[in-house]
């Protein structure tokens, strides 16, 4: 079985939350994944409180720390790119940022850029062990990320050169400029999806 199947295998086997004795919400059991919940008695004999003890796996980068911190950076020197390539054609002052057909496609890239930050909070300072929840709100969620903005700003992209071949009394060559801008931020999304999936991770037990 490849790395790749027992991660997979692994976060399905967790994704059933545990027992408990107290109800909780999909949100809760999603947060806690792979934690044992033990309901102590309070020492006045009142009431109970939650003990957790992580025993799910945990999933670890096989990777040297150069290289993690170098993957990191990379990440890192990709968005910033992708937020300027995105940036710099949005904020042109042309016919087709004031279409709706095109604002709507860099309306949909927006939520995806931002879920990429989001997921580089839980991402970055991350080195050794994740647990459950870590590997999803990081790894899995910046290759979802990577992917939807890829998708969005691609499609941004070619909106904008029917824009052009629909309109073409309208200044051609700064729209087809724009448009490539959104294309190549779209492929440089994709290089950080494809890396990311290409990374290797350990799955290992836990010893609790």
């Amino acid at each position: 079985m490849g790395i790749r199947d027992q991660i997979h295998k692994s976060l399905q086997n967790e994704g059933i939350p545990g027992k408990s004795s107290l109800p909780h919400s999909k949100a809760y059991h999603r947060y806690f994944e792979g934690y044992s919940e033990v309901t102590i008695p309070n020492l006045n004999g009142k009431g109970y409180r939650i003990h957790r003890i992580y025993t799910g796996n945990s999933y670890r980068q096989d990777l040297k720390t150069n290289r993690r911190i170098l993957l990191r950076g990379l990440y890192v020197l990709l968005f910033i790119l992708i937020v300027y390539l995105f940036g710099s054609s949005a904020s042109e002052p042309l016919a087709s940022n004031t279409t709706w057909y095109v604002v709507l496609t860099q309306v949909v890239c927006l939520p995806f850029l931002f879920w990429i930050l989001i997921a580089f909070f839980t991402y970055l300072p991350s080195w050794r062990d994740q647990t459950i929840h870590e590997y999803r709100s990081s790894s899995l969620a910046l290759q979802k990320a990577g992917l939807g903005s890829a998708i969005s700003l691609g499609a941004a992209g070619m909106v904008m050169i029917v824009f052009t071949f629909l309109n073409p009394s309208v200044a051609p060559h700064l729209e087809l400029q724009c448009a490539g801008k959104y294309l190549a931020a779209g492929l440089l999304a994709l290089l950080m999806n494809r890396v990311e999936k290409n990374v290797p991770y350990l799955v290992i037990p836990s010893q609790n």
